[in-house]
């Protein structure tokens, strides 16, 4: 099923399916070479009290026990979810999709749509995307990239970055209340519909067609951002369109070791315009090269709750 979910984006099908081979996208130059980087994993930087990475689920005793049912003041292009806890993965899924864990969110603000052309290009002076338009996705964007415009978009509204380091060694801090990528956990508790939890098939819905722009119904391309039907959270594009970065590196769940890819590759959420219905599912997972933009492959934000 991971090879369906291969088609456009490239991802790893070359390097890591069948040997040598490149993406066929707009792809940027890698900030450093992925043959001369040994990337760091979250649990190697968990000494240094405030640089370690955003976690991907808070114990439970760090969870507050009373947290506000709304924020003071969510910006308008973030929708605001509140915490809780659910169960991530899927019985009935893939293998790196078991086994299903129960995972405690706290609340957090997220970007309603992913982050447009529009946008990408006012901060960051670039747009390496291949099908152009202001409104569609940002795409053949690197996750260093992402982790780059996060922190420009934090500085430019006067928030505290949340990520510092080089390329090979990109930190989180969890106190900072700048933008961030979200976890895995994050993103598919949002894509669940957080509190709601209605338990659809996709984000949204049991039906992907009025939720997505995918392999069925897209033409093969992107399409403008909250074209389709939103989630019950009133978040656009969950699935399909592009694909998502998400911080975390792609490890099997309660384990850490890989499933699927064995080189070290970070995890993307969500399907894209290319996707079969298949992998568009809230639950399926996938990974890609964090040094690679790929041409269905983009970003939305997150802000932790203050």
């Amino acid at each position: 099923m991971k090879q369906l979910c291969l088609a456009g984006l490239g991802l790893l099908l070359g390097s890591l399916l069948y040997g040598a081979g490149t993406s066929d996208t707009g792809t940027q130059e890698a900030p450093v070479p992925p043959s001369t980087v040994t990337p760091i994993k979250p649990e190697d930087t968990r000494p240094e009290a405030l640089v370690v990475p955003v976690p991907e689920a808070f114990p439970p005793e760090e969870q507050a026990e009373d947290a506000p049912a709304v924020p003071v003041l969510v910006p308008e292009h973030l929708v605001w979810v509140a915490g809780g806890v659910f169960q991530r993965g899927n019985p009935h899924g893939e293998d790196d999709e078991k086994p299903v864990q129960e995972v405690r969110i706290r609340s957090f603000m997220i970007g309603k749509t992913e982050v447009t052309q529009k946008e990408y290009e006012a901060l960051m002076r670039d747009n390496p995307s291949r099908f152009k338009g202001d409104a569609l996705p940002v795409e053949g964007v690197t996750w260093y990239d992402a982790v780059e415009y996060c922190n420009l978009l934090s500085q430019k509204e006067g928030l505290t970055p949340v990520y510092r380091g080089s390329p090979d060694q990109i930190y989180a801090d969890p106190t900072a209340n700048g933008y961030r990528l979200p976890t895995e956990a994050e993103w598919e508790y949002a894509a669940r519909d957080g509190q709601f939890a209605p338990g659809f098939t996709y984000p949204g819905g049991d039906e992907p067609e009025p939720l997505a722009w995918y392999s069925e119904n897209s033409d093969n391309r992107t399409h403008d951002v909250a074209g389709k039907v939103p989630n019950r959270l009133g978040l656009y594009d969950m699935a399909g369109n592009v694909w998502e970065w998400c911080w975390d590196w792609y490890e099997g769940y309660g384990t850490e070791v890989p499933v699927v890819f064995s080189d070290p590759v970070r995890v993307i959420r969500g399907g894209s315009c290319h996707s079969a219905a298949a992998c568009l599912r809230s639950t399926y997972r996938h990974a890609g090269d964090p040094s690679q933009g790929y041409f269905d492959l983009g970003f939305r934000v997150l802000r932790s709750a203050e």
